[in-house]
């Protein structure tokens, strides 16, 4: 059976890692029909490019979140790395729910800030060919993936491993010598004595 413990490890290095990759990965675009040709802005947690372009090749992202969100994953893994060592899991432990939670807050954040976005889209009346869009890229689904790992793992960090239990050095496949109600009949080197010769004596 696989140890709690380590399969925190693996969660806690898998949120992180995710959360790295899908910072770099296209989160979300807006598609504003109606000027002839579709208008699509694509945002990552860094930076926000348009199609066709429209004024800077790059801008800052819309809601810009990478320095955060690589702050968590770091320290997830430096979590992981102290977890692994019994003498600094103590530290491990709660800089892990620290990394999950500064994490799994940022995509909270995020989340919001989109469903905002997208009612405010909705809101809008339809331009020519149809309405506004808001989209989900990879980015998106691997920073949702990214925060429920780097918590569960987290969440599975905070069980200490039990004590080991120390067997007592006397037990185990002795000799047991079980005494009877009484060794009255019975002498040391087990010869019976009749009670008839013990009553002459």
């Amino acid at each position: 059976m696989i140890e709690r413990r380590k399969i925190a490890w693996v969660l806690l290095a898998l949120g992180a890692v995710l959360a790295v990759i899908g910072s770099l990965q296209d989160v979300f675009s807006t598609v504003y029909k109606g000027f002839g040709t579709d208008l699509r802005s694509t945002s990552t947690l860094w930076v926000t490019t348009s199609n066709p372009q429209d004024g800077a090749v790059e801008q800052t992202a819309l809601f810009a979140a990478g320095w955060p969100v690589v702050v968590a994953a770091i320290m997830m893994a430096v979590a992981v790395v102290l977890l692994t060592r019994q003498e600094t899991a103590f530290a491990g432990r709660p800089l892990a729910m620290a990394g999950a939670g500064v994490l799994a807050g940022i995509l909270f954040l995020y989340v919001f800030q989109l469903r905002e976005l997208k009612e405010l889209i909705d809101s809008e009346p339809p331009r020519g060919a149809g309405k506004d869009e808001l989209l989900y890229h990879d980015g998106f689904y691997l920073l949702v993936i990214a925060a429920v790992a780097g918590l569960v793992g987290a969440v599975l960090a905070q069980r200490r491993s039990p004590e080991p239990v120390v067997e007592d050095e006397d037990e185990g496949d002795g000799v047991v010598v079980h005494q009877l109600d009484g060794d009255d009949d019975t002498p040391p080197f087990g010869i019976a004595i009749p009670d008839d010769e013990r009553e002459t004596r």
